[in-house]
């Protein structure tokens, strides 16, 4: 099999009036990180209102490292327009295609770094090597049901890249598969470790929910209930401490949501 196709990239920082390549940051010691993933919904459905609430939430909670899913040209242009993102963020990218992945970060990035998957749907891994050690990388697997195949085929490109290349990593996104279903779960390499059960053992953490986001269950008619969004960790010098689920409260009277996902916020500190 041909091996995938792996390219790196400087970050973008706005200064002087445009966003333009950012010098790769230095070297830092280990600091705690803080980690939001969401996967926000390329859907058309009240886009203004919903791509609002959500820029206030990340705005609210500034995490250090934002990995968003489902990001269009059109989400994109309005988040480099924002002035809180302008003014702390460095981002992977200014173009995107059809809808895809982006990594907003306030820590100095060393390099971004994007591997090709096997995919029929412009899958692609997007990594922040961060200056302080820690990678961050998200990504959005292929999301038909019949699909499961390719899934387990792009975790197994995904994790070995980790593992290579990065001895402290967290794999965050939208995995489209939940707990337990086989062919991918028998591919996960077992020394990346799923944060929701390691924190919290007795809660599901659902984060497609339409028992609680009645705006998903409006939209698809289908009710639904499962953890497709996870936090995963592969190292030895960051602890996770906390994870939360993120957008889980209406926007509107009408029971709009930021998102037919929930996203997932976690804190890794030093160890």
């Amino acid at each position: 099999m041909r091996s995938p196709e792996r390219f790196t990239f400087a970050p973008l920082q706005f200064t002087a009036g445009s966003w333009d390549d950012a010098p790769a940051g230095a070297p830092t010691a280990p600091v705690d990180v803080r980690v939001l993933t969401w996967n926000v919904w390329f859907g058309g459905h009240m886009f203004d209102q919903r791509r609002d609430a959500l820029l206030a939430e990340l705005a609210r909670r500034a995490p250090d490292v934002i990995a968003l899913q489902e990001v269009t040209s059109e989400l994109l242009d309005t988040v480099l327009e924002t002035p809180w993102v302008r003014a702390h963020y460095q981002l992977s990218g200014r173009a995107i295609t059809g809808y895809d992945v982006a990594i907003l970060s306030r820590l100095p990035v060393r390099r971004f770094t994007e591997l090709s998957l096997p995919t029929s749907m412009g899958r692609r891994l997007l990594v922040a090597e961060l200056a302080c050690g820690l990678a961050v990388a998200t990504v959005h697997l292929e999301s038909m049901r019949d699909e499961a195949w390719v899934r387990a085929a792009q975790l197994a490109v995904i994790q070995p890249l980790l593992v290579s290349h990065h001895p402290d990593a967290l794999l965050v996104g939208d995995l489209n598969f939940r707990p337990g279903d086989p062919l991918e779960t028998a591919v996960l390499d077992p020394s990346f470790v799923d944060v929701w059960p390691m924190l919290h053992p007795d809660d599901p953490g659902y984060t497609i929910d339409t028992d609680r986001n009645t705006m998903r269950l409006d939209v698809n008619s289908t009710p639904s209930r499962k953890r497709y969004d996870r936090i995963f960790a592969r190292t030895a010098r960051w602890r996770p401490r906390t994870i939360e689920l993120v957008g889980t409260s209406a926007i509107d009277a009408a029971g709009n949501f930021t998102s037919d996902h929930f996203g997932l916020a976690a804190t890794f500190t030093v160890a």
